[in-house]
């Protein structure tokens, strides 16, 4: 697996400095995101407090701050989105070049075992899983990393008892999340193995057209789509299936995570051991520590697909080439005597 590892990261080695700047920005964006729940929390700790006149001076100028800081997470999410994805692009597009070139390379008898649906897959889809791999793991991992440790450090700053009551839920949630994540992937999966089915189906039959047409035999090609189509779309049921529960479930646990941490903070601001502007403070940094769980267990999702499609496409690289052949020759086309 290192080795292979190594020769995925080394598509990023024309890149290193859009590479660099993206995951420069990513981290800007995160922090970002950590600093403005502190000004509101400056504000209504202290702001409020002050004389009218200098309590309206400072409330511009933290406003302005506050303004400034939402158009810098504007543009490092504008940045990440664009140039990422161009990162992500150009470095499909080199990969396509050389499974391509190895295509051009192969022998007769390679393709003689091989359908064309499958090996399109090879140099489509699969690509693209590996792009989006190489462009939104390494930005999802360290963004989610320090929302999580962000928000803990500064919570527990803030009030140790409620930061654990916050945090106590993760565990679970994460739990929750890579079990039906797991089966959600496995589901899509299977989707992505019918509709290579119903391609190769496709291919078949639209290659020989002319001999269904001679035949008269549209109504049994009719009969083998539609019973591809079907199995694709009872498959697609399944993976909807867990979809609905994934994101209900995710969703209903960061809502029961701000009820749980507003009635015990209620109850804490009863017994005076935390202030209002703390217990809003928490409410603020809530989807702080909860979108980056979701976001690990993506992370999980694209490494495997990735990954999974990277070994694809080294598996291809690896086939012998057709040595005998002198580049730029031309080959005789394989004739079979009909016995």
């Amino acid at each position: 697996m290192k080795e292979k590892l190594k020769k995925l990261f080394a598509y990023y080695g024309p890149y290193k400095r859009l590479f660099y700047s993206d995951m420069f920005f990513a981290i800007l964006g995160a922090a970002v995101m950590l600093i403005i729940p502190l000004v509101v929390r400056y504000i209504t700790n202290e702001v409020v407090y002050f004389e009218a006149s200098r309590a309206r001076e400072s409330l511009m100028m933290l406003g302005g701050v506050m303004a400034a800081l939402v158009l810098l997470e504007i543009f490092c999410n504008f940045y990440i989105a664009y140039f990422g994805h161009i990162m992500g692009a150009k470095m499909e597009a080199d990969m396509r070049r050389d499974i391509f070139g190895h295509y051009q390379k192969l022998t007769f008898a390679f393709y003689d075992n091989q359908k064309v649906g499958h090996l399109l897959s090879r140099i489509t889809s699969d690509l693209f899983d590996i792009s989006e791999l190489l462009h939104h793991g390494p930005e999802d991992l360290v963004i989610s990393i320090i929302k999580i440790i962000g928000s803990f450090v500064i919570l527990l700053a803030v009030n140790a008892k409620l930061a654990l009551v916050a945090f106590a839920f993760i565990p679970v949630m994460a739990v929750f999340a890579f079990y039906f994540n797991g089966k959600m992937g496995k589901a899509f999966k299977r989707n992505r193995e019918k509709i290579a089915e119903i391609n190769s189906q496709i291919e078949d039959s639209l290659s020989g057209i002319r001999v269904v047409k001679s035949f008269a035999n549209e109504k049994e090609e009719m009969k083998k789509f539609k019973k591809g189509n079907d199995n694709f779309v009872a498959a697609k049921k399944v993976s909807y299936k867990y979809m609905g529960i994934y994101n209900s479930g995710l969703g209903a646990m960061s809502t029961l995570i701000t009820v749980v941490v507003l009635v015990t903070g209620v109850h804490m601001m009863l017994s005076q051991t935390v202030a209002l502007t703390d217990l809003i403070t928490f409410l603020l940094y809530i989807n702080n520590f909860t979108d980056p769980v979701k976001k690990l267990v993506t992370f999980t999702e694209q490494f495997q697909n990735g990954y999974s499609g990277f070994e694809r496409f080294l598996e291809i690289l690896s086939i012998a080439s057709d040595t005998h052949r002198v580049s730029g020759t031309a080959l005789p086309i394989p004739y079979k005597r009909n016995m």
